[in-house]
């Protein structure tokens, strides 16, 4: 009795049309977008979109608040920034560990080139994976006469407006980045970046000359919508707000099947806003073969390996997680390292 009610219930769902609620569906989930889209790039069609955009043109910012607050410090200056900055968020988040992990560890990354052209990683392609599956389910209902030619042409406009903000996107994020001023061939410049104390990694980026200023980057130069990136997103918005009424159009198939495509995307959406992107997928180029590892249980140890390594990386990094007063033999260790020479030592 119960099976045969629950079996005339969900054939009654079926029969119902669901295109009147599309576009709500469509307009929810901005946050999602937001998160996923810290990294930009290809995008399925997927939920949240209108609402992420109009937010965008609200703001006239590419760029949001991160999740993650983490620190920029200069080891020779010892000055510390507030990181506003998503690839740096990004670049810090991608190098933790797992939680249980206990000490501190530090990763040293090598670089002497300017950011340029992101690499494509498993969040690139599982979204060009997503955008096929999304196409090609849809060719081919239309083909076998389940779903109109219509709902193929409206899949297809989805997946350019989301794309096409995407790269819109990506564009503002690369030109914020070349924005950071370039180091000189001849100085040396290394900072840390951290979440500060009680977290289970750090990174320290070591810039041997020709690439971008680090700090730049974490205080959000050029964060500004330019005139044509604007119109670019009014004129998004606006076709958006006529794809969302295409949608109210659909007959019961194609809004159903239309439904189960935004899934599809959404689920991607929600994969991309779970991962945090590596150096390489950002658009950093760092010498793989010099990256280097120090962990230990205790975090002093790390600190005072990070200092024999490179000069200036433990003793800025020391009051951050030891900001009271330290035991008499690692004073001693401290002062010594204080008046040794300041020459760095290069790998």
């Amino acid at each position: 009795m119960v099976q045969t009610l629950s079996a005339s219930s969900l054939s009654q769902v079926f029969e119902m049309n669901p295109s009147i609620i599309l576009p709500v569906i469509v307009v929810l989930g901005s946050d999602l977008v937001r998160r996923a889209q810290s990294i930009p790039g290809l995008a399925p069609l997927s939920i949240g979109w209108p609402e992420f955009l109009i937010s965008l043109a609200a703001r006239g910012s590419p760029t949001f608040p991160i999740e993650s607050p983490c620190t920029v410090i200069n080891t020779k200056s010892g000055y510390a920034r507030t990181n506003r900055s998503a690839p740096l968020e990004h670049l810090l988040r991608s190098h933790t560990l797992e939680p249980s992990r206990r000490g501190l560890t530090l990763t040293f990354l090598y670089t002497s080139e300017r950011p340029g052209r992101p690499v494509n990683d498993a969040v690139s392609y599982v979204a060009a994976a997503t955008v096929v599956i999304q196409l090609g389910a849809t060719t081919l209902l239309a083909l076998f006469g389940v779903a109109s030619i219509r709902l193929v042409w409206t899949t297809v406009a989805g997946i350019v407006l989301s794309t096409t903000a995407g790269h819109l996107l990506r564009g503002q994020q690369q030109r914020q980045m070349r924005s950071a001023r370039e180091i000189s061939p001849e100085r040396r410049d290394v900072v840390c970046i951290t979440s500060g104390n009680g977290s289970a990694e750090a990174i320290v980026v070591v810039n041997e000359g020709g690439g971008a200023r680090v700090e730049d980057l974490a205080a959000g130069r050029a964060s500004t919508l330019g005139f044509l990136a604007t119109v670019g997103v009014g004129v998004l918005i606006v076709l958006w707000a006529m794809l969302l009424l295409t949608l109210t159009t659909l007959d019961r198939i194609d809004a159903w099947t239309m439904l189960a495509l935004i899934g599809v995307g959404s689920a991607h959406t929600a994969y991309a806003a779970r991962t945090w992107r590596s150096g390489a997928a950002i658009g950093f180029k760092f010498a793989e073969e010099r990256k280097k590892v120090v962990h230990s249980d205790k975090v002093m140890d790390v600190l005072m390996k990070a200092e024999e390594a490179e000069v200036g990386v433990g003793a800025a990094l020391l009051p951050v997680f030891f900001p009271g007063p330290l035991r008499p033999e690692e004073e001693i260790w401290w002062a010594e390292r204080k008046h040794a020479p300041k020459a760095s030592k290069r790998p």
